[in-house]
């Protein structure tokens, strides 16, 4: 009885999701989610080596920020960064102390 109320036997309360997207909604959704995970790991990649190279101690902290937040973590981190100039100045001041 309910179901005469939409006027056939078969409408679903979602045919409108398929029939916006099509029939490639779900390569569209994960092409979208690789995209995503790639892009959160070349990012993460990139920022642990970056913290690695700048004594930052808590490296392995960013990596997982840039891995759950993505760009939004990428650009955290690009703003913090600069408060651990301290330690980049000290690591290099070591490094040219054992030189000498």
């Amino acid at each position: 009885m309910i179901l005469d109320v939409a006027g056939t036997e078969h409408f679903h309360m979602m045919d409108w999701w398929y029939n916006l997207f099509g029939p490639l909604t779900w390569l569209f959704m994960v092409l979208g989610m690789v995209i995503y995970i790639v892009t959160g790991l070349i990012i993460g990649y990139y920022v642990h080596k970056d913290a690695v190279r700048r004594n930052i101690v808590n490296s392995e902290v960013w990596l997982i920020i840039t891995l759950i937040f993505n760009i939004v973590g990428f650009a955290l981190y690009l703003l913090v960064r600069g408060n651990y100039k301290g330690n980049v100045n000290q690591a290099k001041l070591k490094e040219n102390s054992n030189e000498k």
